[in-house]
């Protein structure tokens, strides 16, 4: 349950793109900004993807789901994207490249044997470009380009009609909205928004996991309780079992009961795993699941952010807890109130996360935010509270490998 190797890390980022029913269509993976905060370079994404440096590669495919992907001129000349599943896999071609006539026939090659490919949007280029025709997807950088003169046409150009992503949709109505106007593939932080259904009423399943997972943060968790209550759980405890007697751990001898687990991997992992199971068996629906990583990633960041920083002395306990709790409305559908109740948080912690007033939390709580919104207002942010803005940067990049590992392993058996 260790964090990634940073050699794996390669500065990529996984970014969901959902359809206008909410389901996950698939994943841009993109090359964010490195740690010194050098503009990120995105031409070599595919290959870096392709040669295995991507953590949750193998969950993403084994899924079934698209991945948009950019690859440099002279990778497209030679038909690296096969290496990618013809299925699953969307090439993103960007305006430097969309009328370079020495990309016409590897281009449409690809496009026959079943890739798709995606133009980046430039008003200015793409209504023009030879490759439209067989295009199946124009990728937008932001809502306001749904207005773009000749935006119409080009979806309709080809042989069928083409997919529109939409990126940096902030709010849920304004994807509804944009949806009228043609778009029918989303990307942003709208799906972070707490979608509450008034007199709505947590399942018997939720209640009865937050109950677990009350057990598992405890102050001092009673261990033999615990594993005899995930013994008595069928799910929880096939799940677990088949985890720890896969070959990546290599026991000689067979795991048979929760509480030898335990003692041969330690409570803290354990916990960890448990903690992914827990909060993925409560997320209902691919949206939810995709709020998870988020709140994962979050946790995993402030844990290290405290860890490597003696930030005020908060314990990095804690502040995994309110990471991973900050979204907790999201995934289960219910005010944050209601949604923190039963759970073993102090009263600073749970107004922290109700946003009900100030905080000694705050100022992390609002970087973590930060990092997820970019601009300006993060290089403040890391100025003001006196962090290196390199190694912030690092951490996380390293929270978000974490978090997609970590949600492999909580959905292993």
């Amino acid at each position: 349950m260790q964090a990634p190797s940073s050699e794996y890390l390669h500065l990529l980022s996984r970014n969901p793109v959902f359809t206008a029913a909410k389901s996950v269509w698939g994943y841009e993976i993109q090359a964010a900004a490195d740690p010194v905060g050098l503009p990120p370079d995105q031409d070599g994404v595919g290959a870096t993807v392709i040669a295995g440096d991507y953590v949750g590669l193998k969950n993403i495919l084994a899924r079934s789901k698209k991945m948009l992907l950019a690859y440099s001129r002279e990778q497209l000349e030679q038909s690296v994207p096969r290496a990618i599943p013809a299925q699953s896999s969307v090439i993103l071609l960007g305006p430097a490249c969309q009328q370079d006539p020495s990309l016409a026939q590897p281009l449409a090659r690809l496009v026959r044997e079943g890739h798709t490919l995606a133009m980046e949007w430039d008003p200015r280029i793409t209504p023009g470009a030879p490759c439209l025709e067989v295009a199946g997807m124009l990728c937008l950088a932001g809502p306001g380009m749904v207005a773009d003169a000749g935006l119409g046409d080009a979806l309709t150009r080809g042989a069928a009609a083409k997919e529109c992503l939409v990126r940096n949709v902030v709010t849920r109505s304004e994807a509804e909205s944009l949806l009228g106007l043609g778009a029918t593939l989303f990307q942003g932080p709208f799906f972070k928004t707490a979608e509450i259904i008034p007199g709505r009423r947590l399942s018997s399943h939720q209640n009865s996991r937050l109950q677990l997972l009350r057990g598992v943060e405890g102050e001092n968790p009673d261990l033999d309780a615990l594993a005899k209550t995930i013994q008595a759980d069928v799910s929880l405890a096939y799940r677990l079992l088949s985890y720890l007697n896969s070959p990546a751990f290599g026991f000689m001898r067979k795991i048979d009961s929760i509480r030898q687990a335990i003692t041969l991997l330690g409570w803290i992992n354990v916990r960890n795993w448990l903690r992914a199971v827990l909060m993925a068996d409560m997320a209902q629906g691919e949206t939810q699941v995709e709020v998870l990583h988020v709140s994962l990633r979050r946790g995993r960041f402030l844990e290290q952010l405290v860890t490597s920083n003696d930030y005020w002395n908060f314990r990095p306990d804690e502040m995994f807890l309110l990471g991973m709790f900050s979204l907790l409305d999201a995934i289960l559908g219910v005010s944050m109130t209601e949604a923190l109740a039963s759970l073993p948080l102090t009263e600073a912690q749970k107004k922290a996360l109700t946003a009900s007033g100030p905080t000694e939390y705050a100022p992390l709580l609002a970087l973590m935010a930060a990092f997820e919104e970019g601009g300006h207002s993060l290089d403040r942010m890391l100025q003001d509270l006196s962090l290196d803005p390199a190694a912030a940067r690092r951490l996380h990049l390293e929270a978000g490998a974490w978090a997609s590992a970590i949600l492999d392993l909580g959905r292993a058996g």
